[in-house]
Parts: structure tokens; C-alpha cells; sequence
């Protein structure tokens, strides 16, 4: 792991704005940018999404009873199963859990729409609590990149965790001008992870 900061780095604290780079066992080359800190460690998230796309629900009509939410989503069983595992053992560990709801807690989760926009302009309410990453005022570190086989730097929206209120299946994003917009759980589009590390 690798870690960029405008000073020399002495020990292996991290501060905000600290961008660490490492390469995913499927070899996807990595960038995470320090976004918060709290008793638990620091958080980062992906400065751009992962190569591929993926859906919130692959068939949320297949969904019956159980309620559609971030909680329930394939996504989210997706980036703790699949994901994970391409992670390299430095990082893996020094990760710490992070409530995901229901009391249960995820190694990997993507981020809110009050943490990268302040507010909740599409999806449901979110605590007062709950507060913007650092950097995500600035409108360039909410746009995200996707390599794909014809382009090596695609703009791409990606995933947010929250619902939209009162809609089927209706999730938030943030398109790729970096702006809040929502798609249907079933669309593919990019995922960009939020970990917690020591």
C-alpha cells in the first residue's frame, strides 16, 4: 500500500485527504481517498468505481416480502463476497466493520447520498449525523472514472445507498457530471467502495 500526502509521511496514521494506492488481486489499479475519521479509524472511498457495473437488485419484482433497501440489495452481498476477496491481505487486514442496518456490519458498503452531498435531494431522509465526506464540496471529487475496454477514463455514475422516497425500486446516484440524480435498482451502473481501516 502506498500512501500520497503532501508532506513526507512518518508513521502509518492516516489524515484526511490521504491517498493510498494499491492493486486488487484481478488487477484493477486502485486510488482511496481519507475522507472522515472517527474512534474506529479512518474512512475512505474510492476516488473512482470499479470496472464493472452492477445493479442494486438484479430483479427487485423477485423482492416479494422483504423490504427493497440498500440492506436486502445483491450489491451489497456482491461488494462483501466478491469484492472483498480481490482486496490485498495489507488492506483486508487493517479493515474494521461498519454498521450497514439491521445491526449487522460490512467490510465494504458504498456511500450515502448525505455523505457526498450534505443532503438528501432524491433519496429517504437520513440523520443529522450522518455527515459529508471531506473534499465532496468540491465537485470534481464527486465525479467518478470506469476504465472500460474502449475508453481508459469513462465517466460513470454510480450507486448510492439510499431509496428514493416514495418509489418502487428507485435508488440515488450521482451521475457523471458529479451531480445527485436516481436510476431503477435494476440498471447497471458503478460502484464506488467505502471502507474503514485502522
Amino acid at each position: 500500500m502506498e500512501v500520497t500526502r503532501k508532506t513526507k509521511i512518518e508513521t502509518e496514521a492516516f489524515e484526511l485527504g490521504d491517498i493510498i494506492k494499491f492493486k486488487l488481486a484481478d488487477g484493477q489499479k486502485v486510488k482511496a481517498m481519507a475522507v472522515r475519521q472517527d474512534e474506529n479509524g479512518t474512512l475512505f472511498v474510492t476516488m473512482d468505481c470499479l470496472k464493472d457495473c452492477h445493479p442494486m437488485f438484479k430483479n427487485p419484482g423477485a423482492m416479494g416480502s422483504m423490504e427493497i433497501c440498500y440492506f436486502n440489495s445483491d450489491l451489497r452481498h456482491y461488494l462483501n463476497k466478491e469484492v472483498l476477496k480481490l482486496f490485498p491481505e495489507e488492506i483486508r487486514s487493517r479493515m474494521n466493520v461498519m454498521p450497514v442496518g439491521n445491526n449487522e456490519y460490512d467490510l465494504l458498503r458504498i456511500p450515502t447520498e448525505r455523505e457526498i452531498f450534505g443532503e438528501n435531494p432524491y433519496g429517504k431522509e437520513e440523520s443529522t449525523d450522518v455527515k459529508r465526506f471531506k473534499g465532496m464540496k468540491k465537485r470534481r471529487n464527486r465525479i467518478a472514472f470506469r476504465a472500460t475496454e474502449d475508453n481508459k477514463e469513462a465517466l460513470e455514475w454510480y450507486w448510492l445507498q439510499n431509496k428514493v422516497k416514495d418509489t418502487a425500486a428507485d435508488f440515488a446516484n450521482v451521475d457523471h457530471d458529479g451531480y445527485a440524480d436516481c436510476n431503477d435498482a435494476s440498471d447497471s451502473i458503478g460502484v464506488r467502495p467505502v471502507f474503514l481501516l485502522s
